[in-house]
């Protein structure tokens, strides 16, 4: 494919050769394409700018902007798919985003700002986007992207300011762990003009609801030592909020804890019929625990508004069409010496990973979900899940796969 949009304003000529180049190289021309690493470089880059035009078309919609971020966590993972396997992957992309903008504000063609000292450029860069001001921002952006710090701070601003926003189940953070492991290392200009659609996606959507953070920690006392999920699965607001207090001057393990409760209960078949909302508050957990936080009040102002959101979902019974946990866990116990099991089973994500086959069991989940057209929600669900295990580390790391079978597969 040439691009995500026909607003070629916003393509270099180099981005729209090498554009034109992959879409008509075969499937060999693709292959020695992607093995330059400059080359490869250059596709990444060209891939932002031409998505450009969709993602400021897509406003305040929820849905146009979860399906941004599956095409961003595609990008994110480009480097680790066959060419053939990515190139289709794209094209049905490209086919599920909304139509581009006709129309794009005349800010985003500025010119660099002449450089400032760190400070004043970190201070005027939050102004700017606290007062929406896109004519400030854009210069600023294109200055900063260009030197390392000063994208650091662009970076870690970002990360600070969207992360505890609960609108849409985290969607503002989810666009933005995807677009920053898709573009973080990119150009200045794609790079900018990537960070002003995020930020365009900041202003347009709601905000989520306020969350009241309490100072202290509950008083130790029977309820706090239900776990989370007991206290999840039977809507049990005391118990549940009591835990989360009383891991409050935890936050970061707090929110780990929330995002292995929630694998549970995706695994258990709670969440509601819809699948979309689980799958962005599982996503939004895991890109959590992969952001910079500024302090102990911060990150607390995070866990509490995860933790609320979480605990909408509350309220469910196991189903019994798949196995208890224990089940579970002595199969993996044990996979190694079990027959190899029916594809797409319960037991072949287990028997995989025993196998030390992990990598190909994902590239196989990736061609299967490109085979059924790419759900909405399918690549941010495949990459998170894919390195969940390493954010979450200990005894339970190995569940995740199985809320890809769950979700999708089963």
């Amino acid at each position: 494919m040439a691009g995500f949009g026909l607003d070629e304003s916003m393509l270099t000529p180099g981005s729209r050769a090498i554009l034109e180049h992959w879409r008509s190289a075969s499937v060999s021309g693709r292959e020695i394409l992607w093995a330059d690493s400059a080359q490869r470089l250059a596709l990444r880059a060209a891939w932002q700018q031409s998505l450009l035009p969709h993602w400021w078309a897509a406003a305040a919609d929820a849905q146009a902007l979860q399906i941004m971020a599956d095409t961003l966590a595609l990008l994110a993972e480009a480097e680790s798919l066959p060419p053939a396997l990515l190139a289709t992957a794209l094209q049905v992309q490209e086919a599920s985003l909304v139509q581009p903008a006709a129309i794009l504000p005349a800010a985003l063609r500025s010119e660099a700002a002449n450089p400032m000292p760190l400070d004043m450029e970190a201070d005027t860069f939050a102004k700017a986007i606290e007062d929406g001001d896109l004519e400030t921002l854009a210069p600023l952006l294109f200055s900063m992207a260009e030197d390392e710090n000063a994208r650091r701070i662009v970076l870690t601003r970002l990360a600070q300011r969207l992360a505890d926003d609960n609108h849409a189940q985290g969607l503002r953070t989810i666009l933005y762990g995807q677009w920053h492991d898709a573009a973080a290392d990119l150009p200045a200009q794609p790079f900018s003009l990537g960070a002003m659609a995020l930020l365009q996606s900041h202003w347009q959507l709601p905000a989520g609801v306020a969350v009241v953070v309490p100072e202290g920690r509950a008083s130790r006392a029977p309820a706090t030592d239900k776990p989370l999920l007991h206290a999840l699965r039977e809507r049990d607001l005391p118990a549940f909020m009591g835990r989360i207090r009383a891991l409050g001057d935890q936050p970061m393990d707090a929110i780990r804890q929330l995002f292995l409760t929630v694998t549970l209960m995706i695994i258990e078949g709670g969440g509601g019929k819809d699948p979309l909302p689980l799958i962005r508050l599982y996503v939004w957990l895991g890109s959590l625990l992969a952001l910079p936080h500024r302090s102990l009040r911060q990150a607390r102002k995070v866990l509490f508004s995860a933790a609320a959101t979480t605990f909408g979902f509350a309220g469910w019974q196991r189903q019994e069409d798949w196995p208890d946990f224990c089940t579970l866990a002595a199969y993996r116990e044990r996979a190694a010496t079990e027959p190899v099991p029916a594809p797409w089973s319960w037991q072949s994500a287990l028997y995989a990973a025993a196998a030390d086959a992990g990598p190909q069991w994902w590239l196989q989940v990736a061609e299967r979900g490109v085979a059924q057209a790419c759900p909405v929600g399918f690549w941010s669900l495949w990459r998170t899940a894919q390195r969940a295990g390493s954010l979450t580390g200990g005894p339970l790391a190995w569940i995740h796969p199985l809320v890809v079978m769950r979700l999708y597969l089963a």
